[in-house]
């Protein structure tokens, strides 16, 4: 699947609690988990290789300030496909690179919910190529 440069989530329904992927993106992979297909409350909002790839943050219901900050350098790239795999349970949200069983960034909400839609985006200057595994129930964007 391909998003453009264009921050606007495609969304997908989700089971489960965990999703993986791999993406090819210079930078800012946006990932959104939501209990609609579109932006709306509650919502979380995971930012990898944002700040021009310097940094990642999970961001809650579309509001500053971020809830968690990771500087990231050099996480993503334009030139290969990088892993990662996010996990949420019981409002506690853990986001982490392929082959490696702790996370880099994690998030516990006070007011956790069971996301049932997964949202997908790239932007600030660059498109992005995105192999998306388990846990998403189709492919057809909403």
């Amino acid at each position: 699947m391909t998003t453009e440069d264009k921050l606007e989530y495609q969304f997908y329904p989700l089971s489960g609690g965990q999703i993986q992927f791999r993406i090819k993106a210079p930078h800012d992979c946006h990932v959104a988990l939501t209990t609609s297909p579109a932006e709306s409350d509650p919502m979380w909002e995971i930012f990898i290789g944002g700040w021009k790839n310097s940094k990642s943050v999970i961001r809650k219901n579309r509001t500053k300030p971020d809830v968690s900050e990771v500087d990231t350098p050099d996480i993503l790239s334009g030139d290969e496909f990088r892993g990662f795999w996010i996990r949420w349970n019981a409002g506690y949200l853990t986001v982490g690179k392929e082959n490696e069983p702790e996370p880099f960034m994690s998030y516990v909400d006070p007011d956790g919910f069971q996301p049932t839609h997964l949202g997908v985006c790239t932007g600030w200057g660059t498109g992005g190529e995105w192999l998306i595994e388990g846990n998403v129930l189709q492919l057809d964007a909403r």
